[in-house]
């Protein structure tokens, strides 16, 4: 007789509180998506309750997670705990000496560090199958907002469909032509959800042999759709993500022992760049021109982009030596903590980039091990993409650390809600994309047509 639960590891309990902690990620997950639509246009007085919608589910999965075992033993979350912890003490002594509202400190707090552990319970329980099934999805979804993209772009500025929250301020490119937000309040959400999207296809046909997650007229509408929100997104961030999304993974088919998938890989990114160009110089001629000038225009007033990019590396050793040894305030340069500091929501309190600005929040020493933090966590998650590459050919890695390896690095994940939590949320999409692959074979999931690598939760089993 065969006992039910011989067929998961763990067993039957242990597998059904898996998948329901995943459910909880992808509600986590379509919340981060489409709660901007919630706020600017169905529930404009509630903005701010809806913004915070998803932490209670946060908290609900870390109680699930803890229960399920699934915060193991790793050194780098180990170390983010620790500086969760050292984070709390320090709040509470710039609560003692500093005039800050305790909310603001809160607030940082949160920005600094609870979306943090979302990432290695992603890590733990995700099975490949389940991040096939939010690929799909948000490719899926990808369509119907490529759509409101197209109308937020042909509309005038400050019709409904391009209204904010609040004050209803819009962004413009050049001109009438508007940066669109899609669902989001504002542009960073709407770059985050472009380049997502661009690394998903890109995954997905370069690798569409072994992880077949779309039938193919299907994939070449998504792309499309894709293609589209792009190209009519008014934002140079954008084309920045898609840049270094490219990049990653020229990088990764570089490495890789694969002839076919360095040919296929090679070719692939011609043709999208072909499409992408015609497409462009064709019916979104438009935004093309919009862009262009706000290219030449932004690099008139600010200089290469390339010295802005890689200026924050720089500068905050002034903050270093200038900052007050506890900081000015946990969360104080946060949109949020300018919000519930001043009432009003202002952009750059104090310094602009990263850096500077969580060394200005933190003090030097509490802000350095921050910033160490996610130097860190940038070189484990590389670490791992490099050898899923190398030793099983998996390209997925690599290519969302194209998408997302800037901001964990360097980017203001602690300035803006939506980067933070499509931040984290992928770092954890990474890390287990690469785990429980060593020596294992492409299987075909039952009813599904789709072949991904086999996963077991080795630590519930070895727990029994």
């Amino acid at each position: 007789m065969i006992n039910a639960n011989d067929s998961y590891p763990g067993g039957l309990r242990a597998e059904l509180s898996r998948k329901s902690i995943v459910s909880y990620v992808f509600l986590v997950y379509w919340l981060l998506i489409f709660e901007g639509a919630l706020r600017k246009w169905f529930f404009p007085e509630y903005n701010h309750v809806i913004f915070f919608l998803r932490d209670p589910i946060v908290l609900f999965i870390y109680i699930k997670a803890f229960r399920a075992g699934l915060f193991g033993r790793n050194i780098v979350l180990t170390i983010g705990f620790l500086l969760s912890a050292a984070y709390i003490l320090l709040l509470f002594i710039q609560l003692t000496t500093l005039n800050v509202n305790p909310l603001v400190l809160g607030y940082g707090w949160r920005m600094y560090c609870y979306y943090m552990p979302l990432a290695f319970v992603i890590k733990e329980a995700f099975y490949p199958s389940d991040i096939m099934n939010l690929i799909r999805r948000t490719l899926y979804i990808s369509i119907p907002i490529s759509i409101l993209v197209y109308v937020q772009f042909t509309s005038p500025p400050y019709s409904f469909i391009n209204a904010g929250y609040g004050s209803g301020e819009v962004f413009l490119v050049a001109g009438e032509i508007v940066r669109t937000t899609g669902t989001f309040t504002f542009t960073a959400g709407q770059y985050m959800f472009v380049g997502s999207i661009i690394s998903m296809i890109v995954f997905s046909w370069i690798q569409r042999d072994r992880y077949p997650v779309l039938k193919t007229p299907l994939l070449i509408v998504c792309t499309i759709s894709s293609l589209v929100s792009l190209l009519l997104s008014g934002s140079r961030t954008a084309f920045f993500i898609t840049g270094l999304i490219i990049s990653s993974t020229l990088f990764g088919l570089f490495i890789s022992n694969s002839i076919r998938l360095k040919i296929r890989g090679i070719a692939f990114i011609i043709a999208l760049f072909v499409v992408g160009s015609i497409m462009f110089l064709g019916p979104f001629r438009d935004s093309f021109e919009a862009i262009a000038y706000r290219f030449e225009s932004a690099q008139a007033v600010e200089g290469s982009p390339f010295m802005r990019a890689i200026a924050p590396l720089i500068i905050f050793v002034r903050y270093v030596l200038s900052s007050p040894i506890l900081g000015y305030g946990m969360g104080i340069g946060t949109n949020g903590g300018a919000l519930l500091a001043t009432g009003k929501a202002q952009q750059y309190v104090l310094a602009e980039d990263e850096w500077s600005r969580i060394i200005q929040e933190l003090g030097p020493f509490f802000g350095s091990t921050y910033i160490l933090f996610r130097v860190l966590v940038t070189f484990y998650i590389s670490r791992m993409g490099v050898k899923s590459v190398k030793r099983n050919g998996n390209m997925l890695p690599i290519i969302l650390i194209g998408f997302i390896g800037f901001y964990i690095f360097i980017g203001q994940i602690t300035l803006q809600g939506t980067l933070n939590g499509y931040t984290w949320i992928f770092v954890g999409l990474i890390m287990a994309s690469c785990k429980n692959e060593d020596g294992a074979e492409s299987v075909q999931l039952k009813n599904s047509g789709s072949y991904l690598l086999p996963s077991v939760i080795g630590r519930q089993r070895s727990k029994q």
